[in-house]
Order: C-alpha cells, then sequence, then structure tokens
C-alpha cells in the first residue's frame, strides 16, 4: 500500500517539483529546433548542386575562356588576352553581323507565320464539333518528333528532282523554286518547316486561353445582334491579347537558338544563307575549335536574349 500510495502521490506532484526533467525536456525541444532549421536548406541543396552544375558552371567557366585564346587546334597554349575576343566580335566580325541579321529574319518569319495560323487552328479546335480530342492529337503530333530526325525527312521532301514539295509546287504552279540550293528560298524553306512544327504549339497555348473564357460576354453579344466576327474582334481578340503575347515571347526566344533544322536541311548554306547566329556558334566552336571566341560571342548571344525577354515580358504584361 506504501508503495502504491507513493506512486500516486508522484503523479499528482505538479511538474516544477521535477526540475532535472524539465531540463531535459527543453533541451530536447531546442535541439529539434536547430535541427528542423536546417531541413529547408538540406531539402533545397541538391537542387542547387544541379543548378550549379548544369548553369553556374558552365556560364563561369564561359566567362573564363571568353577572355583567353583558346584554340584547340594550335600547339600553342592559350593565354590571357583580356576583352580582345569581344573586341574582335563588335570591330572585325562582318559574318557575325550578318548571323545577327538572319536570326532576327528567321524569328520575324516565323513569328509572322505561326500566331495567326496558332490562333486560327485554336479557334477552329474550340469549336464543338465530332472528334474534337482526336484533331487535338493530330495537331499536337509535329511537337513529339525529333527535330534532327524530321529535319532530315523534310530535306528529302525538298529536294529538287524527286522531293514530294518540288512536285505539289510543280502541280500547282507550273514551275519549284530549288527550295534548299537557291539563296533566296533556303531561309524560307526553314521557315515554312518551323512553322509546321511549332505552330501546334501555339495553338495548344491559346486553345487553353479560348476554353478559359467566360461565356457571358458572348452570350449578351448574341442577344445584341453581334456577328461572329464583331465578337472575334471586340471580345475574343482583346482577352486573348496577353496571352497572344505570351506566346509569342516563347516562340521568340526558341527561334534566336534554333539549330536543329538548319543542320538537318542546309547545313547553314547554301554558301551563308541560313547561318544564324547559333549555327555561327556551332561552327566555330565544333568545327573550327575556337573556343574562346566561341565563347564570348556566346555570352553576349545571352545577355541580348535576356535583354529582348525582359522587354518582351514588360510589355506583355502591360497589354
Amino acid at each position: 500500500m506504501a508503495t502504491s500510495t507513493s506512486r500516486l502521490n508522484t503523479k499528482l506532484i505538479p511538474a516544477p517539483f521535477f526540475p532535472l526533467a524539465n531540463k531535459k525536456i527543453d533541451g530536447i525541444s531546442k535541439m529539434s529546433i536547430k535541427t528542423e532549421k536546417y531541413v529547408p536548406y538540406l531539402l533545397v541543396l541538391p537542387a542547387l548542386v544541379l543548378v550549379f552544375g548544369l548553369t553556374l558552371y558552365p556560364l563561369f567557366h564561359a566567362l573564363y575562356y571568353s577572355t583567353r585564346d583558346t584554340d584547340l587546334t594550335s600547339p600553342i597554349p592559350d593565354t590571357f588576352i583580356g576583352i580582345n575576343n569581344y573586341r574582335k566580335m563588335l570591330n572585325f566580325d562582318s559574318t557575325l553581323s550578318d548571323a545577327y541579321v538572319r536570326s532576327l529574319t528567321f524569328t520575324a518569319g516565323c513569328l509572322v507565320l505561326q500566331i495567326p495560323l496558332g490562333l486560327g487552328i485554336a479557334l477552329l479546335l474550340n469549336r464543338p464539333i465530332r472528334g474534337h480530342k482526336i484533331f487535338r492529337a493530330i495537331f499536337a503530333m509535329p511537337l513529339v518528333v525529333a527535330p534532327i530526325a524530321i529535319g532530315q525527312i523534310w530535306r528529302m521532301m525538298y529536294h529538287y528532282e524527286f522531293g514530294v514539295i518540288k512536285y505539289l509546287v510543280s502541280s500547282v504552279f507550273g514551275t519549284s523554286p530549288n527550295w534548299t540550293a537557291d539563296p533566296n528560298w533556303a531561309m524560307i524553306s526553314i521557315i515554312i518547316y518551323d512553322t509546321w512544327q511549332w505552330t501546334p504549339f501555339v495553338a495548344l497555348i491559346l486553345l487553353a486561353g479560348l476554353q478559359g473564357l467566360p461565356p457571358e460576354p458572348y452570350e449578351s453579344a448574341t442577344i445584341y445582334g453581334a456577328s461572329a466576327f464583331q465578337k472575334f474582334r471586340y471580345i475574343t481578340l482583346p482577352k486573348m491579347r496577353p496571352l497572344i503575347g505570351l506566346a509569342a515571347i516563347f516562340r521568340m526566344i526558341d527561334t534566336l537558338k534554333t539549330w536543329d533544322p538548319i543542320w538537318a536541311i542546309t547545313w547553314g548554306g547554301p554558301g551563308q544563307a541560313t547561318e544564324t547566329l547559333s549555327y555561327y556558334l556551332y561552327r566555330i566552336g565544333f568545327r573550327y575549335f575556337w573556343v574562346g571566341y566561341a565563347s564570348a560571342v556566346s555570352l553576349v548571344f545571352l545577355y541580348i536574349v535576356i535583354v529582348v525577354s525582359t522587354v518582351a515580358l514588360r510589355k506583355g504584361a502591360k497589354l
């Protein structure tokens, strides 16, 4: 009985009468709080290591090589030359300036074609037609194919002797240009290919925006007798303008760094008619192995893309 009453009395004694136990509990809680502070950093650490390894390290490595005269084909060891690569690029390289112009021409041509075509396809797919899911899957098929593989197929389709595009154009117009060998048509052939492959991307973005529009304005316009064109002009187009701008920004950034179809279809030719900036970087970096100069050009190209995309995003946010 004495033992049971002593145990009962011990349970009834409040916590302040056990200072040693309270100190142990406080110590454990403080240790757990300290360790919990570092848990978020430990969870983010693998992602930081991956980002540093795949982005920051190559960037710093490019900065290092851009200040050196690194030529992998030369037996002479590279030396520190400071900003001479940037000076050569801005003052003496006329081929680089031509590549900039071709990149802008390619980007402008793709945007002029892909944005209206993508909007038209999105409007068609947004209509309640039978089998619309099948049509959406068919339109998205060019997005899932490998650009190099499908580029080789398009190169055969553009062939002047037995290409199917030459046959179709000749059947309609009586004659067909030499798509990949004529400097006046080579860039147009690349723009047509890129439009075929990436217009579905624009269409899917705009289709998602069309499906999110509220039906009330259209119902009110129908009651007041508005036509389909008036609904598109005064309701659909103003509401879709921010999303159209976003799709144009995505495509602009992507076309500025396009390399795959140029390598697969024209190899930058004929001559240098389709040598954009990305293909020029490939030529001086992986054919001539001018690593130092290619690093400087790529960094300036990166800064230009960042500035252009930032300005475009700010303009798009104001729409």
